[in-house]
């Protein structure tokens, strides 16, 4: 089980419900942080990693599948950071099972901001809607230098804590 932190806004949204205590996380990455993002290219579902900051996002349209296109994002994603199959499928089956909670780190929310920033100014310098490609722009996220990481990318804390939690 994997919690979904979501912003009030979102909450609104999804018409979810909180959970007053969620459960310990399973899932390695942590829970992961979620907030509604308007953009030119349309509007965006974004999810960040609490111990990592790897984002990923979905289309505001496809929120009817949320949890299947949730789950897929983060599969594609760690394929592209050279996650192992094998390590991909161990984590990505604790994501069949959702909670949803409210947010509790003013920190990821104020990276949550930085990164609708750059999703925004990307929509808005893509030549045409079709140039928006999210996978690029969550892989580029994932070579993001982050100072509340110490200076580290996402990608390769992710893959540090993925390889010495499934392969140790």
């Amino acid at each position: 089980m994997i919690t979904l932190r979501c912003t009030r806004k979102l909450q609104k949204y999804l018409g979810v419900s909180f959970v007053e205590n969620p459960d310990s996380p399973k899932a390695k990455l942590g829970d992961w942080y979620t907030n509604f993002i308007p953009t030119l290219s349309g509007d965006l579902i974004i999810f960040v990693s609490e111990k990592t900051l790897l984002m990923v996002a979905i289309p505001v349209w496809e929120a009817d599948k949320l949890l299947p296109m949730f789950g897929f994002r983060v599969v594609n994603l760690l394929k592209m950071i050279g996650v192992a199959q094998e390590v991909i499928d161990k984590e990505i089956k604790h994501y069949s099972e959702i909670q949803f909670a409210k947010t509790a780190s003013r920190s990821i929310l104020g990276t949550m901001n930085e990164i609708a920033y750059h999703l925004q100014y990307k929509a808005e310098y893509a030549k045409k809607k079709e140039d928006f490609s999210l996978s690029n722009i969550e892989l580029g996220m994932s070579n993001y230098l982050w100072k509340s990481l110490d200076y580290r990318y996402p990608s390769d804390i992710a893959k540090e804590i993925l390889y010495l939690s499934y392969l140790h």
